[in-house]
């Protein structure tokens, strides 16, 4: 099957842990939209789709190439990433591939493998298999049970969809659905009873979510220099 692929680049989020703009802040001498979307501009996509804060589309659009569409997002992910799926009106069918901005040091072989299971199986996501002993806890922050950890994973991205498979599962949803819990869109596709294949990721993906995290970032920037 060979189908077009679209890059959605969620860009909208506020940043409210780090403290300032993480996504346009220089990072070691480049921001973190550029490193990200130069990973997924070397791959050739035949569209990337960066959804933004309201408000914010020119500021971002004379920072990207004109191959890059920036669109206006939501006020959640869900949101943002549903928008970019509406410009999408024209095309039948696509390997859409929806990546976080702020994971700038997402790996090539990734991107592609869940691309290969997504041709295959309708969706597949990124995912880092738990490490750690998981407590289930009930009132009184008292343990209830242990969760075997060898079904646990921590959910990342890329995560993609065959784009008919993603607008089956938009279709589904309830119309009284709240977008801000549907924290992903392999959530969106579990609400819709679609299989989501996991394809095994490493924690070297991580999202730069708090100040730590861009310190880490920097660190191993400067040290692979």
């Amino acid at each position: 099957m060979d189908l077009p692929t679209i890059a959605i680049i969620p860009s909208a989020g506020k940043a409210c842990r780090m403290g300032f703009d993480k996504l346009t802040t220089p990072l070691c001498g480049k921001s973190v939209l550029m490193r990200t979307l130069e990973t997924f501009q070397a791959l050739g996509f035949e569209k990337i789709i960066v959804p933004v804060t309201p408000g914010r589309t020119e500021e971002f659009q004379k920072l990207l190439d004109s191959k890059t569409k920036v669109i206006e997002g939501g006020d959640c992910r869900a949101i943002s990433v549903r928008n970019a799926v509406e410009t999408l009106s024209d095309i039948e069918n696509a390997i859409v591939v929806i990546h976080d901005c702020d994971r700038p040091f997402v790996k090539t072989d990734i991107i592609l493998k869940t691309i290969e299971e997504a041709k295959k199986a309708g969706a597949a996501i990124a995912a880092v298999p738990c490490s750690s002993t998981v407590k289930e806890v009930k009132e009184n922050d008292l343990i209830a049970s242990t969760i075997p950890r060898e079904k646990l994973y921590f959910a990342s991205t890329p995560q993609t969809f065959q784009l008919k498979t993603l607008r089956e599962a938009y279709a589904k949803l309830d119309a009284s659905a709240n977008w801000e819990t549907l924290t992903d869109e392999a959530m969106i596709l579990e609400k819709a009873n679609l299989p989501v294949r996991i394809c095994r990721d490493s924690e070297e993906n991580f999202k730069l979510t708090t100040r730590k995290d861009w310190d880490f970032a920097a660190y191993l920037l400067t040290k692979n220099a």
